[in-house]
């Protein structure tokens, strides 16, 4: 999917109580914690924390400020892992903070960083049976683009 990041960005707030820590190795390893728990139930791919962080740090896309991490009272309840290019490659909630917000913020704010880059466009993938995603991406003003499988 993609969304033309010349057209203008709709605000959408973090919910009450949640946080935007940095995103360091000590955040990292809860990110990949809250990932593995996520894709455990479908959609993604767990991994080990030890085989993720030497990937994601090596590869030429990665670059810190390009992570959003949210927590709520010290607990990380929604990360947003996005590439140099731009690209968004990770979106995950904790189930608990689900069709609160967080997600429309997590994205709008990777969006706004995209922009501020100077991207025109910015791109994602999703399941085609993530219906859940799907709908919050089309509301945030992504379409489909190719379809794969």
């Amino acid at each position: 999917m993609r969304r033309d990041l010349t057209q203008p960005i709709a605000p959408a707030p973090l919910p009450p109580g949640i946080s935007l820590p940095a995103f360091d190795e000590t955040t990292a390893r809860a990110c990949r914690d809250l990932m593995n728990r996520v894709y455990a139930a479908g959609f993604g791919d767990p991994e080990p924390f030890d085989v993720w962080w030497p990937q994601l740090t090596a590869d030429d896309q990665y670059d810190p400020a390009l992570m959003f991490v949210a927590a709520d009272d010290g607990q990380i309840v929604g990360f947003c892992h996005c590439w140099t290019i731009p690209f968004i490659k990770d979106v995950v909630i904790d189930p608990a903070h689900r069709r609160r917000g967080l997600g429309a913020a997590l994205l709008t704010i990777a969006m706004a960083a995209s922009r501020q880059r100077g991207g025109t466009s910015i791109d994602l993938k999703t399941d085609v049976d993530n219906f859940a995603a799907q709908s919050l991406y089309r509301r945030l003003g992504f379409e489909i683009v190719e379809r794969i499988g």
